[in-house]
């Protein structure tokens, strides 16, 4: 008996135009579009330990603000999410990679609605810091009257 009341008040409900109403308002969301995958723009090439920045720039077709996910290839933490911004600002974001290694920067764009855009990849060479002068000081240290005219416009006398 209990269920032949519960399914006749759902009824009533439903022919009431509650349910209508409800029906209609989720129709509204599933027309929320994606945006479009990130662009992402920035050195190609870093040196290990030197912090760098990367553009990151999506259009939600509906103007929804966006939500970056950012995946930097590298084990220093895992993935990162940032936002929400704006559609169509770029963003600028940081990172510094501690290893040697050849990555792919991999990114999508979330709209506020949850709709996923595609994932973009953005391939990065992070070599070791090595420094031109670390290893021109090295060479007057080891030898010091090899260079005796640099050694004075230097002033290392």
């Amino acid at each position: 008996m209990n269920k032949i009341i519960l399914i006749s008040v759902m009824g009533i409900l439903l022919l009431g135009g509650v349910g209508v109403n409800s029906i209609t308002t989720m129709k509204a969301s599933s027309d929320n579009h994606a945006p479009y995958a990130p662009t992402i723009d920035g050195p190609t090439a870093v040196r290990v330990g030197v912090e760098s920045k990367w553009g990151f720039n999506s259009t939600d077709p509906d103007g929804d603000n966006i939500t970056y996910y950012i995946d930097w290839g590298d084990v220093c933490g895992g993935a990162e999410w940032h936002g929400p911004f704006p559609s169509g600002e770029k963003v600028e974001i940081a990172h510094t990679y501690k290893e040697k290694n050849i990555l792919l920067i991999n990114s999508m764009a979330v709209d506020e609605n949850g709709a996923e855009s595609n994932m973009t990849y953005f391939e990065v060479t992070i070599s070791k810091s090595s420094s031109i002068n670390f290893i021109f000081m090295r060479l007057l240290e080891r030898f010091p009257n090899a260079f005796p005219i640099l050694r004075f416009l230097l002033d290392f006398n």
